[in-house]
C-alpha cells in the first residue's frame, strides 16, 4: 500500500503520500496490537513456531519468547503511530 501510493503520488503531485502513510500506519498499529495484546495467542504462536522450527524445547528460553514478543508488537504499535502522525503533518503541511 504504501509503495503504491508514492507512486501514485509522483505521478498526480497530490496528498496521496500522506494518505498512504497515514493508511500504512494504521495498519501497522493494529497489526501491532494484535500481536502485544496476544489476541487469539497470536504472540504465543509466534513463540511455539519458533521454537519447533529451531528445534529448542518448548520450556527452553529463547529471544523469541512471548514477552519479546509483545514487546515487538508493542514497538510496532509505536511505529504505527509515528507513521499515522507523518501523514498528518504532510497532509497539513
Amino acid at each position: 500500500m504504501l509503495l503504491l501510493t508514492v507512486a501514485l503520488g509522483a505521478l498526480t503531485r497530490m496528498n496521496w503520500i500522506a494518505l498512504g502513510f497515514s493508511g500504512a500506519g494504521l495498519f501497522m498499529a493494529l497489526f501491532g496490537l494484535y500481536v502485544f495484546r496476544d489476541i487469539n495467542d497470536t504472540a504465543t504462536s509466534w513463540s511455539r513456531i519458533y521454537k519447533e522450527s529451531r528445534g529448542i524445547r518448548p520450556e527452553s528460553f529463547t529471544f523469541a519468547d512471548v514477552p519479546t514478543i509483545r514487546g515487538m508488537g508493542f514497538m510496532f504499535m509505536v511505529g504505527g503511530f509515528f507513521f499515522v502522525a507523518a501523514g498528518f503533518g504532510m497532509a497539513f503541511s
